[in-house]
């Protein structure tokens, strides 16, 4: 009996942690090499209350430290071949980028959840390897996904349009569209997201 006791409290442990409450955060970056500009649409469902944040990165960064200047220059000399250079050089430079910020709080049954809800289950999106030329004219949208349980993964496109990339070009522009509708002075034009 005690054994049997014991087996059911562990099952029903086990369970209630394994059941999740459909929180997720979907964090899209979109940088385009040409004119150097970069946003982001970070989208946090968490129960009913969800919130959009828009970001759109300053023209100036702020000044590396002497010593990750001389990091910097170091890894400049390798990161064409070495993948770790490229990692930490992309890992430095991002603690010196600055963004203007704003953000909506939208309904649990909002249209815009649908869409991040079945953006949430793609998995096929990334960069073809000879598609790299294309990244050099025009974006590269990152996404980056997390749920509640932990689980966490990364996807990438190049130049995301409707008959590409159908589910992230509809997030992407029915974000920045219901944004624009919200806010009286939006910090995200079109001329900002590379026409999005």
């Amino acid at each position: 009996m005690k054994i049997l006791l014991v087996l059911l409290l562990t099952l029903s442990t086990a369970f209630s942690y394994s059941q999740t409450t459909g929180n997720y955060q979907i964090e899209i970056t979109s940088t385009a090499s040409a004119s150097h500009s970069e946003f982001k649409i970070h989208l946090l469902k968490n129960g009913d209350k969800t919130k959009v944040i828009y970001l759109k990165r300053k023209q100036e960064d702020l000044k590396p430290t002497k010593q990750d200047s001389l990091e910097i220059q170091e890894l400049l000399k390798t990161f064409e071949n070495d993948l770790e250079a490229r990692k930490r050089l992309t890992q430095i430079l991002k603690k010196y980028k600055r963004y203007e910020k704003d953000s909506l709080i939208i309904s649990s049954n909002h249209p815009l959840l649908r869409i991040s809800d079945s953006l949430l289950q793609e998995r096929t999106l990334k960069v073809d390897e000879s598609d790299r030329r294309i990244i050099l004219d025009g974006t590269r949208a990152t996404i980056k996904v997390r749920h509640e349980n932990g689980s966490a993964y990364e996807l990438y496109a190049s130049s995301p349009r409707n008959d590409t990339h159908p589910l992230l070009y509809q997030f992407m522009t029915s974000a920045l569209d219901l944004y624009r509708s919200k806010v009286e002075k939006p910090i995200l034009n079109k001329s900002d997201t590379q026409g999005y």
